[in-house]
């Protein structure tokens, strides 16, 4: 597994940098680890599995093709319903970054065309529910919890905010203004712009996945541009619902029959994740930040996807190499040499398209290139030494 390539990038005070970068980047989550004791693999005794009983899902179709999925638990008198859709950033045209979550922003703020915003409002508060509307890369999602006793109002409620959300001019400017706000911020935290730009770096900044959102591609976007993302989003054939909570599932079919029945069903959205190309050459980039007396550092490079036959596999490696407190860079680069405030990373395995390698370390500028050679050192050992 040698000759892979990797990416290097610093937000840190400090004009030099390291240069003895090279070997390949594994990978690393951070998770919980209870480490066994001193014996050899081979004497390790197991206790038998818990068993596990899948619950009983009642799966099936509104008319228009929306799939339901049902799970019945009395234990507590409340109703969680959860409204995914196959949409999100990857549908965004180029120019118009930023445009999903203006659409979840309005939809949440805005209410409905049948129930105006400050009357949804009340009708949530006034019974304990929460309505929460996010979008992301590759999907959407709208989120209700409420108590048992008002579940026909308020699905009747939710039905009206997904066919018919009312997105007002005014809550289409909050939203603008809300995002243009966190962008305006988004440079004040070391560990954001590391983040974002080592994306793009690994990505292509003009990537779909390396794209990020700007003033001039908020100022772009109108209410047509959200009505007609939601439009093409929230159609029979790009929904899903789960339920789970105190209900009857016969009623709670009807019900959501008739909550949204009413949308078209259409086609199903083709969401199209291009290919990323695998970066030939080795890099070092940095950010100079001179607000900061510290060096947030990313290495890495393109990780993986969920159907990888070597999955499992790895994900036993991030336990071994950064499993939390037991995690050999926490052990040796923090606790051991004192290198490091915190320092962390992971191999990511998307569905749709690879995630990224990351190694992360934060630590004090004069020790930057010491805690990299840490890092390093740990990687190589778990590539050629047996665990």
């Amino acid at each position: 597994m040698t000759g892979m390539v990797h990416t290097y990038i610093g937000v840190s005070p400090l004009y030099g940098f390291h240069k003895g970068f090279w070997g390949l980047l594994l990978l690393f989550f951070v998770m919980p680890f209870t480490v066994q004791g001193q014996k050899s693999w081979q004497e390790l005794e197991y206790p038998p599995l818990n068993k596990f009983e899948r619950p009983e899902l009642d799966i099936a179709e509104l008319s228009n093709g929306i799939r339901i999925y049902l799970l019945e638990d009395d234990e507590l008198p409340l109703v969680d319903i959860t409204v995914m859709a196959r949409t999100g950033g990857v549908q965004v045209p180029e120019g118009l970054e930023g445009l999903e979550q203006m659409v979840a922003q309005a939809m949440e703020s805005g209410g409905s065309v049948a129930t105006p915003s400050d009357e949804m409002q009340r009708i949530l508060e006034d019974r304990a529910a929460t309505l929460e509307v996010s979008m992301g890369f590759q999907s959407g999602q709208v989120r209700l919890n409420l108590l048992k006793e008002n579940t026909g109002e308020l699905v009747s409620l939710l039905g009206e905010l997904i066919v018919r959300p009312a997105y007002p001019e005014q809550d289409v400017e909050l939203a603008r203004t809300q995002l243009k706000s966190m962008i305006s911020r988004r440079n004040d935290d070391s560990g954001q712009i590391a983040r974002r730009e080592f994306r793009r770096l690994i990505y292509g900044a003009d990537s779909v996945y390396g794209r990020i959102m700007e003033y001039q591609t908020l100022d772009r976007i109108t209410r047509f541009d959200l009505v007609a993302f939601h439009e093409d989003a929230f159609i029979g054939e790009n929904l899903m619902i789960g339920v789970a909570g105190d209900f009857d599932s016969e009623t709670m079919k009807e019900l959501l029959e008739q909550s949204f029945g009413n949308l078209p069903r259409g086609e199903r959205s083709q969401l199209r994740f291009p290919d990323i190309p695998f970066l030939e050459d080795s890099g070092i980039y940095f950010i100079d930040k001179r607000d900061v007396n510290q060096s947030y550092v990313l290495l890495g490079h393109l990780g993986g996807r969920r159907d990888n036959p070597d999955y499992a596999a790895l994900q036993v490696m991030n336990q071994v190499l950064s499993g939390g407190f037991s995690g050999r860079l926490f052990q040796v680069v923090r606790s051991e040499k004192g290198l490091a405030y915190a320092v962390f990373g992971s191999y990511g395995s998307n569905l749709f398209y690879p995630g990224l390698f990351t190694a992360g370390v934060l630590t004090r500028s004069p020790a930057t290139a010491d805690a990299i050679d840490a890092v390093l050192h740990e990687i190589e050992r778990l590539r050629d030494e047996p665990v």
